[in-house]
């Protein structure tokens, strides 16, 4: 290690300690605070829209929301977003095609690189989306018939 990057390091470290101010070490950030009461699930259920019916209210297992959905064997496409498709409120897969499945649990990332998640109901019915923040910045999603 040359000397000027071992100086510099120190200097970081000593000025991170002595002073208010946060040190922002490149490639290293905080997840952006979810913020899940200004969140809609949005999916082809609903034309992607983000209205009332969809927004997520807070209960004692985390935000949810009641959908109901036609059992035709046809996946819907959906995810989590707030009104203005802002990026590090709009969450969903971590890959395309995800599928979610009944009473599993599954994380969802948030951020331009999510993609669509996939639900095929088994059954026509309510189904219950509920989500609950995770480590990391991610969200877990479960979906449960509503009987």
């Amino acid at each position: 290690m040359n000397k000027k990057f071992a100086f510099l390091l120190v200097f970081v470290f000593l000025s991170g300690c002595s002073s208010r101010s946060v040190v922002s070490l490149p490639g290293i950030m905080e997840p952006p605070e979810i913020k899940f009461e200004n969140l809609y699930l949005r999916g082809v259920f609903n034309w992607w829209e983000a209205n009332a019916k969809y927004q997520l209210k807070e209960g004692s297992q985390g935000w949810y929301v009641d959908v109901d959905l036609i059992a035709d064997g046809q996946p819907y496409d959906f995810r989590l977003s707030d009104g203005f498709w802002t990026p590090d409120q709009t969450c969903g897969a971590r890959y395309k095609g995800q599928v979610v499945m009944v009473q599993s649990s599954i994380y969802m990332i948030c951020g331009t690189e999510s993609e669509n998640l996939q639900f095929t109901p088994g059954k026509t019915g309510v189904y219950r989306f509920t989500f609950t923040p995770a480590s990391g910045g991610e969200v877990m999603l479960l979906v449960t018939p509503k009987a």
